[in-house]
């Protein structure tokens, strides 16, 4: 009867530790997979211009610890979202940009949308600054350049 006893505590015992040591490479997949998702979803809120759930959405996804490559996107996107709702907070916007920026100083979205919010805010010597940051990172025939360009010219 021990002996019994003894197998059975054994397989129990050997089929936890398996359990418990297996790879997390579906774990990956499986978040990568989630973010993927969650970051389109704030995306889509964006293009329906629902701004208050994108930033829902996406400050949820900056208290994650396994963003990676999205993490300078995620908070482009949250400060483009704060310059862009009903009553905007330009203060969490270019901390979000600045945060973007840290992150990937190239960031070609942040530097456009920074210089944007610069141009919100009365300083377009800044976005000239920002202009002249995109023509080295992307050249002038690239549209975050054109827009920015743009908004700079029609900037009063």
């Amino acid at each position: 009867m021990n002996k019994i006893i003894f197998v059975l505590f054994f397989i129990t015992s050997f089929n936890a530790l398996s359990a418990g040591t297996s790879s997390n490479k579906t774990d990956e997949v499986d978040n990568s997979n989630q973010i993927n998702i969650l970051y389109q979803r704030a995306e889509n809120y964006i293009a329906n211009k629902d701004f208050k759930k994108s930033i829902k959405v996406l400050k949820g996804l900056t208290k994650r610890e396994d963003l990676s490559g999205f993490r300078a996107d995620i908070y482009n996107l949250l400060g483009y979202s704060y310059r862009k709702i009903d009553k905007p907070n330009l203060d969490k916007s270019f901390a979000a940009y600045m945060m973007a920026l840290e992150i990937n100083p190239n960031h070609i979205g942040a530097h456009e949308y920074l210089g944007e919010l610069y141009l919100t805010l009365g300083k377009k010597e800044k976005a000239i600054e920002m202009l002249n940051r995109l023509k080295i990172l992307i050249g002038v025939q690239a549209d975050e350049y054109i827009d920015l360009k743009e908004a700079i010219e029609n900037y009063s």
